[in-house]
């Protein structure tokens, strides 16, 4: 709360002293520092969906390939079953405790995931009705928002994780289509859990 104060009263008070550099740069590394505390405390929803994506991803090319079962898509119906009640549950339950605290970065990094989401619904209507695979739209969507959130927060394991699913989409081009979820699980657990973790350890050694 003392950063936000600190914030606020050095916003306030532009016009009776300027900021040095050496200030300026003080400030930009506390509020990416705040939002990189924000973005670890609300990692539940990364890992959450991160896994259940990876799980849904396994299902489908098991019932599919494996399996020749035309209801291979119930794994995605399970993901969603399982993450909306658990993720509502949960920002319930954290809302209780306290509210967030939010400043610039925080706000340009919901809004890129925003973006991301909007994005990804058209991407899957437009797939559906012209039947082909989404899954290489999606990898470039995801691999861009996750380069994104790497600059916002200037951690490097999450931008050299976005080269993960821009491989992973081009990897598309040479396999099969019903092998597009085997390459879209690697994708996920590569470019964006393994750097969660890093961040959340990252997190945890600096807070010991």
């Amino acid at each position: 709360m003392y950063l936000i104060y600190k914030l606020k009263n050095i916003s306030m008070e532009p016009k009776e002293k300027g900021l040095s550099p050496q200030e300026s740069l003080k400030i930009i590394a506390e509020t990416i520092a705040l939002a990189k505390i924000s973005v670890r405390e609300n990692g539940f929803h990364f890992f959450l969906w991160g896994w259940l994506v990876v799980g849904a991803c396994v299902s489908e090319y098991y019932l599919r390939v494996v399996l020749s079962s035309p209801n291979y898509y119930y794994g995605w119906l399970v993901m969603i079953a399982i993450g909306v009640p658990v993720a509502i549950a949960y920002e319930w339950r954290r809302s209780r405790n306290r509210l967030p605290e939010r400043n610039v970065v925080h706000n340009w990094y919901g809004r890129v995931w925003l973006a991301f989401g909007i994005s990804l619904f058209v991407t899957i209507l437009y797939s559906i009705q012209t039947h082909v695979s989404p899954i290489p739209f999606i990898l470039v969507l995801v691999g861009m928002a996750t380069f994104v959130s790497g600059v916002l927060l200037q951690f490097k394991p999450l931008q050299a994780g976005a080269f993960a699913f821009w491989v992973g989409a081009l990897a598309c081009l040479a396999v099969a289509q019903e092998a597009h979820v085997l390459v879209q699980a690697g994708s996920t657990v590569l470019g964006y859990l393994v750097p969660a973790h890093l961040l959340e350890s990252q997190y945890k050694s600096r807070h010991v």
